[in-house]
C-alpha cells in the first residue's frame, strides 16, 4: 500500500503539502493540488485519518448517542444528523443506549477515546457523571433539557408543554370531556421517573388538564412497562377495565400502534368509538389505519440545530446556548367529537 512519502516523491512535493490537500486545506495553489490528486490516483494511496486525527488532537467525527433506534423518532433524528454533518464534511457515530444509564456512560468514554470533535446526546435517560465526563474533557457536547447551558455543554428545549396543551385542548373543543393519558416505560425503570422526557410528557398533561378542570374534564392515567406498541397495547388493555374514556393521549407514537390495536381487539372504531392521539408524529402515523394524530417535533429542525450549534462550539469556539424547539400538533383522522350516546358513559368493550 503506498504512503504519503511516496505520493509527495511522485507529485515532487513535500509531504506536508500532499497532507494539505488531503485535509482539503485552501494552502496549495491550484497546479499543485491537481498533481498531489493524480499522484493519489495512481498509487491508489488511502491517507491514514486516524493517525492525522491523532497527531491534531481532533477529527471529523461527531458522535451522536440515542436511546432506541428501533424507535421511528431517533431513527428519523439520527439521518437528519447525518446528513447535515456530510453536508458539512462530518462524519457520525453513532451509539445506542437501549434506555441504560451504563451504556450511555460507555458510549460517550468511547467516543472520546475516539476523539470526536463533539458529541450529541438525544437520549430519554440521563446521568449527572456524563455531564462530567464531557467537561473533564472539554468535550463540546449538545444535550437535551439537562439544564442550564455552560462553556462546553449547549442545551436543546423541547416544548413538551405546549404541545401536550395543544393535543388537550383540540379533544376538549371536540367535546372530550374523559380523557386518558397512556404513560409507558422502559422495563426495570420505576415507572420512568428517571427518564426526562417521559416525566416531562407526562407532567406536562397533568399542567393541562387543570387548565380545562372547569369545564368539566375528567384525567385518567395508566401505566405499564415494557418496549413500545407491548406497553401500549398492555395499558390500553388495563385500561378498558378500570377506566372511562373517550379519548387517549399516548406518551409516544409506538404505544400509540398498541393502543390501536388494542382498542380494536375491545371491538371498538377509532375515531368513532375512542379518539387517539400520539406524540413525536413518526413517519408512521400518514400510514396506520386511521392515519394517527399526534403531536410533531420538528427532526429537520432539531437536526440542523444540534450539528450547527456543535460546529460553532468546535470550529469557532464559541460558547453552549440554549436552543428551544416548539411543537405542533398534526390532525389527521384518528380523532373526531365524541359519541353524543357515550360521551358520559366513556367507553365499554361491544358486545
Amino acid at each position: 500500500m503506498a504512503n504519503i512519502y511516496q505520493v509527495a516523491k511522485l507529485a515532487k512535493v513535500s509531504t506536508a503539502t500532499v497532507s494539505a490537500v488531503v485535509n482539503n486545506q485552501d494552502v496549495v495553489e491550484a497546479k499543485t493540488r491537481k498533481r498531489v490528486l493524480a499522484a493519489i490516483k495512481q498509487l491508489h494511496y488511502q491517507p491514514n485519518l486516524y493517525a492525522s486525527n491523532l497527531a491534531r488532537g481532533r477529527t471529523r467525527l461527531l458522535g451522536l448517542v440515542v436511546s432506541d433506534i428501533a424507535n421511528p423518532f431517533f431513527g428519523e433524528l439520527a439521518h437528519v444528523i447525518q446528513q447535515e454533518a456530510l453536508a458539512r464534511g462530518y462524519e457520525v457515530l453513532l451509539a445506542t443506549t437501549d434506555f441504560s444509564s451504563k451504556r450511555l456512560i460507555a458510549s460517550l468514554k468511547q467516543m472520546i477515546g475516539m476523539r470526536a470533535a463533539g458529541v450529541a446526546i438525544m437520549t430519554s435517560e440521563m446521568q449527572k457523571q456524563a455531564l462530567e465526563l464531557l467537561r473533564s474533557h472539554h468535550a463540546p457536547a449538545v444535550f437535551e433539557d439537562v439544564g442550564a447551558a455552560d462553556r462546553h455543554i449547549s442545551n436543546l428545549r423541547i416544548d413538551y408543554e405546549g404541545g401536550i396543551l395543544k393535543a388537550v385542548r383540540y379533544l376538549v373543543d371536540l367535546g372530550h370531556r374523559n380523557i386518558l393519558f397512556v404513560k409507558t416505560y422502559p422495563v426495570g425503570d420505576e415507572r420512568g421517573i428517571n427518564f426526562f422526557s417521559i416525566r416531562q410528557r407526562f407532567e406536562a398533561f397533568q399542567a393541562a388538564i387543570k387548565s380545562f378542570k372547569a369545564l368539566g374534564v375528567s384525567p385518567q392515567v395508566v401505566t405499564y412497562g415494557g418496549p413500545g406498541p407491548v406497553a401500549g397495547l398492555g395499558a390500553i388493555r388495563k385500561a378498558l377495565t378500570q377506566s372511562r374514556f373517550t379519548a387517549v393521549v399516548a406518551i409516544a407514537d409506538p404505544p400509540a400502534l398498541g393502543i390501536l390495536r388494542g382498542l380494536r381487539e375491545a371491538g371498538l372504531s377509532i375515531p368513532r368509538d375512542v379518539s387517539v392521539i400520539g406524540f413525536d408524529n413518526t413517519y408512521l402515523c400518514e400510514y396506520l389505519n386511521p392515519p394517527l394524530t399526534s403531536v410533531n417535533i420538528p427532526r429537520a429542525l432539531v437536526g440542523r440545530l444540534v450539528v450547527e450549534t456543535l460546529l460553532r462550539m468546535i470550529e469557532n469556539n464559541e460558547p453552549g446556548r440554549e436552543l428551544r424547539v416548539e411543537t405542533e400538533l398534526i390532525v389527521r383522522e384518528s380523532t373526531a367529537p365524541p359519541p353524543n350516546k357515550r360521551a358520559n358513559k366513556g367507553t365499554r368493550r361491544h358486545s
